[in-house]
């Protein structure tokens, strides 16, 4: 789980999502092919949010937090 939020988990693999507690019960929609591409990037790395409508449902909102705005901007200073 991340520091930030208990309702965002990290995984490496969808296969992840099947050892977490808790989700057995939970619906889910996986994409194809990954879905954060250098737009989407650019956005989140320039303050913007992005908005997930991708199973047509919920809306779910992903937004960097201030410490990893910060931590992206230092690693992009150091190129």
């Amino acid at each position: 789980m991340t520091p930030l939020s208990k309702d965002i988990i990290i995984v490496d693999a969808k296969k992840d999502i099947d050892n977490i507690d808790g989700l057995e019960y939970f619906y889910s929609q996986f994409p194809t092919n990954r879905n954060i591409g250098i737009n989407e990037l650019k956005a989140l790395m320039s303050g913007k949010a992005l908005v997930d409508v991708s199973d047509g449902e919920y809306i779910h909102w992903l937004q960097l937090d201030q410490n990893a705005l910060k931590f992206s901007k230092d690693i992009l200073n150091k190129w």
